[in-house]
């Protein structure tokens, strides 16, 4: 049984936005940004001898942050999500600055 004009058309369709899906970054540009300025952070502050290695201040901040926005793959964030992160960040240095000052 041949195919229609019409099936193949709309095969071809098909594969184009699967193609089109499949090229779309995984995860949202505003994460990104915030990602790499929590990089920056968690480099920065790993690179004094007395400052815990680098995985472990990541953790500390990723691991806030996935339990207060409920989500278990944090690359997932998205929208308004990524602006609480931001949020929880934000405090998370605050208060490490704080308790530095205080020490």
């Amino acid at each position: 049984m041949a195919m229609t004009e019409e099936e193949k058309h709309e095969i071809a369709k098909m594969t184009a936005e699967l193609l089109l899906n499949n090229s779309k970054p995984k995860t949202s540009t505003e994460w990104q940004q915030l990602q790499r300025e929590i990089a920056d952070y968690c480099k920065k502050e790993s690179d004094s001898y007395d400052n815990p290695a680098y995985t472990t201040i990541q953790n500390a901040i990723y691991n806030p942050i996935r339990y207060v926005l409920g989500v278990h793959k944090i690359n997932a964030l998205r929208g308004t999500e990524v602006d609480e992160a931001r949020k929880i960040f934000e405090f998370i240095k605050q208060e490490r600055s704080e308790n530095n000052e205080s020490s």
